[in-house]
């Protein structure tokens, strides 16, 4: 498996093992690919995640967003990463019913020295654009604690800032 694409599932597991909110909501998350700066997921829709209209609600897609982009954060080597400053989530379609795949494409937009700004688009089973959204994250003292390739295959030295 590769190297940054473990890193996140590592994180999202400390994550879920905390119990809350992700681990009852979104358990079924999975991960297809990760690579510094880019991440894309999977959440299996099912009856838990769905309104009073049989589709996904539109708080589980806000959840992922946050949920997300803070992970494709971790694609460059951040755990934790931060706290929240800003999120917001655009709805365009349904995104899909229980028993539907729901597919989140995260990536890092830019990464400064206190704040990370990212971005996020969702799409139904038939790859249409059901929601986009963004998240800023407040970084903190979080650093980098480890690098990878830039297609996320291997794990490459930190370098620190100061020598």
């Amino acid at each position: 498996m590769a190297a940054c694409l473990a890193f996140v599932q590592k994180s999202w597991a400390a994550t879920i093992a905390k119990g809350g909110h992700d681990c009852n909501v979104l358990s079924s998350l999975t991960f297809i690919h990760a690579r510094p700066g880019h991440l894309r997921a999977s959440l299996k829709i099912d009856q838990i995640h769905v309104n009073n209209h049989n589709t996904i609600h539109g708080g589980v897609i806000l959840a992922l967003t946050d949920t997300l982009t803070s992970l494709a954060i971790s694609t460059m080597g951040y755990h934790p990463t931060g706290v929240s400053v800003n999120a917001s989530t655009e709805f365009v379609r349904p995104g899909g019913r229980s028993g539907d795949e729901l597919i989140g494409v995260g990536e890092v937009v830019k990464l400064g020295k206190s704040l990370a700004y990212t971005r996020i688009t969702f799409y139904d089973p038939q790859g249409r654009v059901v929601a986009f959204g963004s998240h800023t994250k407040h970084l903190g003292a979080a650093t980098a604690v480890v690098k990878f390739s830039s297609d996320g295959e291997r794990e490459e030295p930190v370098r620190s800032a100061k020598l």
